[in-house]
């Protein structure tokens, strides 16, 4: 009888290792895509970043940093996003794009919803984007579409590589 104690609680233990392994393995193919902790704010004269227009004056930003994740959950909160010379943010509603390379090389940029911002510059946008597969290389923009066409404020900075 002990026995057989012994060979069920070994196949229990061997079980949970096989579904500990598979889950591990489901999470990181559905895990994050990008994750960042600092942005970089367009500067003057603003630049065109993966065909998306720089915000027409220069931006500071304090601090930003975010998510994307496979399915295109997108999580990004700004602190102190503000045009230099106004001294504040004139824009009511931030918006996010992720921009991924397709093989190719070619950017496609997807746009989400709104979210409120202050004159301050403080932003939490929560998101779901549809993203383009494969997403190579993605890279966050955080901006406004004032008139009718998205333009960034601030841009994902890369993750040093070790």
């Amino acid at each position: 009888m002990a026995g057989w104690r012994k060979l069920l609680v070994a196949g229990i233990g061997a079980l949970s290792l096989v579904g500990a392994g598979t889950a591990s393995v489901g999470a990181h193919e559905g895990g994050t895509l990008l994750e960042f902790d600092s942005m970089t704010p367009v500067g003057h004269p603003p630049v065109t970043q993966r065909g998306i227009p720089g915000g027409g004056a220069a931006w500071s930003i304090i601090s930003g940093s975010g998510e994307v994740d496979r399915q295109g959950h997108v999580s990004v909160t700004v602190h102190g996003l503000i045009v230099v010379q106004a001294g504040l943010n004139p824009i009511n509603t931030f918006q996010v794009a992720v921009s991924c390379l397709t093989p190719a090389g070619i950017a496609t940029n997807v746009v989400s919803t709104g979210a409120p911002a202050s004159k301050a510059g403080d932003s939490t946008i929560n998101a779901t984007v549809a993203l383009p597969h494969p997403c190579k290389h993605p890279e966050v923009f955080v901006g406004g579409s004032p008139r009718g066409s998205f333009i960034w404020f601030a841009m994902s900075n890369a993750e040093d590589e070790d």
